[in-house]
């Protein structure tokens, strides 16, 4: 394996800026060969020189060795820095981990019921107190044994035979009679602190094994340069001149000792709490260990490559290398096309509708609209359904359809007023402008905004900082970290809308999906959870959603203005237990799933660099961005609407530098199109008339039947929950709400009064609640069109059939039971 490959996949991710810029100097090197001219150019065959091909002009000979030079010296000073940094942050680790073990065996009592010695320096075996092996020597070990000094304040070292049978003790036959419940307390106190140690042991262990390879191959990677140069130059020889700087400034070799006596020392202590003081054990059972994290972050490398080999030509791994594909996989996409055009083309031919008997009349139009968009919408929702086109391909397809159907219609009255001012369906040019023009909506900007934030945060590790604290607090327990995820999407669609947040909350899991599979359990937990709770924070604030703020409007034109206190006290109850209904249904949907499990988050390495400049500006440019979305109310007078608040972060980032065209070029392009394509479905649906026509029909079945006001919430919710799950949340709201006020006006409660204000906000509450599949919603667009490096997506339809269906049910009824009650109980 070539140096260069070597050092690529050996090197530790988080410290990719701090090795040898090996590329950059080789790259030095041949420039400098093919200025000497073609006597003094000696590649090697196979070398990659195709950046030497190009016709450029050469610096002298002189002034790249000067830039060669003080490259290498920079390279020296820094690694030199980072290293001692390093190795004083793990020789600390291991301080406090000799000190917590010290203080545990203390106040165990260690000496005490068989453990051998004292805890307070009394007469045990070898009359000695807690103590640590010193460097793991164990001849140190048994010379403290006949008496040697505390640590620190005068106290006998306890021998290593007596800690072993300390640590053993556990496993022995457990004692009868009183002294057995007492025994039982000694082994949960000793499981407990064994339990805790384990993952510093494992974090300490492969800290040190990864500075010592730091150390190895960097100093490895200057002798190979300063080789390299000498053999395809002829100017200098640089191994005689720098080679000696290079033993004088590179840490010396008797700290690459000390890291070596300290893996010792941890795989001792490792032996004598958890292995009966049997080393080769320990060792073997560390390395084991360590070869988990090797593969993790080999892999993590190998996904960072294959990302920059998909942006460049567009490479992709197939999830199936060799083999005959399955025939139901061959056949679905076919036999599934073939199906659904069938339904669609037989629905445009019968329509369900009658048109009458003259299907030209305003009567017959209307209704030809009315079968066209039907037509449209089983059609569309089959294709994203069964996923036989991909999503955003269908999402493609629907404006075109919208105008070779002429679904847009013009609202006006009947033949007895001016043509202008009739009903009629829009001609396709004028139904092509009004669609496009309805496709780029605040919306999309919103999406590029939380985009543009989400890239830089996590281009300039600030979101790896952010999932650094989040675990820190929240332990790594996968259901914890898994729920603490979700509520906060759900915070953050609080305050920044449901658009947005999801956008933010995957790029701070993202660090956690790198070290996974694709198609692990645990990966797709991630993804589901924060898509399900961003919509679920969809309902949880008046200014979450766009629905939420038509619906106050609504309750406004009723007589009754709800306080945010008011919409709190309604919607946080149902958005929390929400949240816990949608984190059960996910754990139960993916604890069967075959494949390996994990007990807990792997720990991801903190940022030891201090804070950039760039970062403080990153951070203050998204926290103004976010700042404005909050305050968009206020500010609606001077920008209109949230998306016009969204190009500040897109000025800030890409006119300074902080992002660049490549990042650009990454963003989910695929989620854009699904949203407009979605945008553009429900501006069909509603100005053909179709929704008005649903809409209308259960206001007439609930009024002649005179239901009560539980089951009138019971309707109209459940007709939400269908609708919007097939379309816009928002263009739900805007045709089925003033629907719903109208009804509630005539309808009296228990209590004698009209209650439209209640029905107005649970149903604004349930076009949240709808997230039944990629579609609905765009926290469920952002989910199944999120991908790893090598072009895997983590989730798709089947995920949302098989846990956003039952999530959405879960949604449905706290909506018509705990959001009914509360909004009676505050008298909307």
């Amino acid at each position: 394996m070539k140096f260069a490959h070597q050092l690529k996949f050996n090197s530790v991710p988080e410290w990719k800026e701090h090795y040898l810029h090996y590329a950059a100097l080789k790259k030095i090197i041949y420039q400098i060969a093919k200025a000497e001219g073609p006597g003094g150019w000696k590649a090697e065959d196979g070398e990659n020189l195709s950046s030497l091909l190009l016709p450029a002009p050469q610096p002298p000979v002189e002034d790249q060795e000067k830039r060669l030079a003080a490259l290498l010296e920079k390279d020296l000073i820094q690694i030199s820095q980072f290293f001692g940094v390093e190795e004083a942050r793990l020789t600390q680790l291991l301080g406090a981990l000799e000190q917590s073990i010290r203080e545990i065996e203390q106040g165990l009592g260690i000496g005490e019921g068989g453990g051998g010695g004292s805890s307070s320096g009394g007469s045990g075996r070898g009359g000695a107190t807690v103590g640590m092996t010193d460097r793991g020597s164990r001849a140190e070990a048994d010379a403290e044994e006949q008496g040697g000094t505390g640590a620190g304040k005068g106290q006998q070292k306890l021998s290593r035979a007596s800690r072993v049978e300390f640590w053993a003790d556990s496993s022995r036959p457990a004692p009868q009679g009183w002294l057995a419940r007492s025994h039982k307390q000694a082994v949960r106190a000793r499981g407990k602190a064994l339990a805790e140690l384990r993952p510093r042991f494992k974090e300490l262990f492969v800290g040190l094994h990864d500075l010592l390879e730091y150390w190895q191959i960097n100093h490895e990677g200057f002798r190979k340069v300063l080789k390299k140069h000498d053999k395809v130059t002829s100017s200098i020889t640089l191994k005689e001149t720098f080679w000696p700087v290079v033993e004088r400034d590179y840490p010396h070799t008797s700290r690459k000792s000390d890291l070596e006596k300290s893996l010792d020392q941890v795989a001792d202590q490792y032996a004598v709490l958890y292995l009966a003081g049997d080393q080769n054990k320990a060792q073997s059972e560390l390395n084991g260990l360590l070869r988990e994290e090797i593969t993790v972050e080999r892999s993590t490398v190998w996904r960072d490559m294959m990302a920059m080999e998909r942006r460049q030509v567009s490479a992709q791994v197939k999830s199936e290398i060799s083999g005959r594909r399955p025939w139901h996989k061959v056949f679905h996409q076919p036999v599934c096309l073939t199906v659904i055009l069938l339904i669609f083309f037989t629905l445009l031919w019968v329509g369900v509708y009658p048109t009458g008997p003259d299907p030209l009349s305003l009567e017959g139009q209307q209704a030809t609209a009315k079968n066209n968009c039907l037509a449209l919408l089983v059609l569309a929702s089959m294709l994203w359904a069964t996923e036989s086109l991909p999503l955003y391909t269908t999402a493609m397809l629907v404006p075109a359809l919208v105008v070779v159907l002429r679904l847009l219609c013009a609202p006006g009255g009947g033949a007895n007023l001016p043509l202008e001012q009739q009903w009629h369906r829009l001609s396709p040019e004028k139904a092509a402008a009004t669609i496009f023009h309805n496709m780029f909506s605040q919306v999309i900007m919103l999406l590029l905004g939380g985009f543009a934030i989400a890239g830089a945060l996590s281009k300039h590790a600030i979101a790896k900082q952010m999932a650094v604290a989040v675990l820190s607090r929240v332990g790594r327990r996968p259901e914890v970290v898994l729920l603490a995820c979700m509520f906060v999407a759900t915070f953050a669609s609080m305050w920044i809308s449901n658009v947005a947040a999801p956008v933010l909350c995957f790029s701070l899991v993202q660090p956690i999906l790198r070290t996974l599979d694709t198609g692990h359990p645990f990966s797709k937990s991630l993804v589901m959870g924060i898509a399900l709770a961003s919509n679920i924070g969809g309902m949880t604030s008046p200014i979450s959603s766009p629905q939420n703020i038509f619906a106050i409007d609504e309750m406004k034109a009723g007589g009754v203005e709800p306080t945010w206190l008011q919409w709190f006290a309604i919607a946080l109850p149902v958005a929390v237990i929400g949240n816990l209904a949608c984190w059960m249904i996910i754990r139960l949907r993916y604890s069967f799933m075959p494949g390996p499990k994990i007990t807990e988050v792997r720990p991801l390495k903190p940022n030891t660099d201090p804070i950039s400049s760039t970062q403080v500006y990153v951070i203050a440019v998204s926290m103004l961005t976010v700042g404005l979305w909050c305050a968009n109310k206020q500010l609606s007078q001077w920008t209109g609407e949230m998306g016009v608040l969204a190009v500040v972060p897109l000025v800030a980032f890409f006119g300074f530098g902080i992002l660049n065209k490549d990042d650009f070029n990454g963003f989910l392009w695929n989620v854009v199109m699904l949203a407009m394509g979605g945008s553009a479905l429900g501006e069909a649906v509603k100005s053909s008339g179709l929704l008005d026509e649903i809409a209308r029909d259960i206001k007439e079945q609930v009024t002649t039947a005179q239901l009560s006001l539980f089951y009138i919430n019971i309707v109209f919710c459940a007709m939400v929950l269908v609708s919007t799950t097939f379309i816009s949340h928002t263009v739900g709201a805007f045709v089925i709400l003033p629907i719903v006020r109208e009804v509630g006006e005539r309808i009296v409660g228990p209590d004698g009064r009209t209650h439209q204000g209640m029905l107005i906000m649970t149903t604004a509450l349930m076009c949240s609640g709808a997230m039944g599949l990629p579609v609905s919603g765009f926290p469920n667009m952002n989910a199944v069109s999120l991908e790893d490096p090598t072009g895997q997506n983590y989730v798709n339809t089947s995920d949302f059939l098989s846990v956003g269906v039952p999530s959405s049910l879960v949604a449905y009824l706290l909506v018509v039971t705990v959001g009914y009650k509360l909004g009676m109980l505050l008298g909307f």
